[in-house]
């Protein structure tokens, strides 16, 4: 169970930098500015937001358990 708290946060943060990555090659080439944005939302979204929330979640749980 501590492995799965470790590793979907690492697994998102690595699919995000990859959508980011993604994102930025759209916006080189330049030809759909709307993939572009949903690939950078969606990235940034896994990098930032979602591991807090799994820290977030995982604090409220252990707390309800323990």
């Amino acid at each position: 169970m501590i492995i799965l708290v470790i590793l979907i946060p690492v697994v998102s943060i690595m699919i995000g930098l990859y959508l980011i990555t993604q994102g930025l090659w759209e916006l080189r080439i330049g030809e759909n500015q709307t993939r572009y944005a949903k690939l950078m939302f969606t990235g940034l979204f896994l990098v930032i937001i979602l591991p807090v929330l799994i820290f977030l979640f995982g604090n409220l749980l252990n707390m309800q358990i323990g």
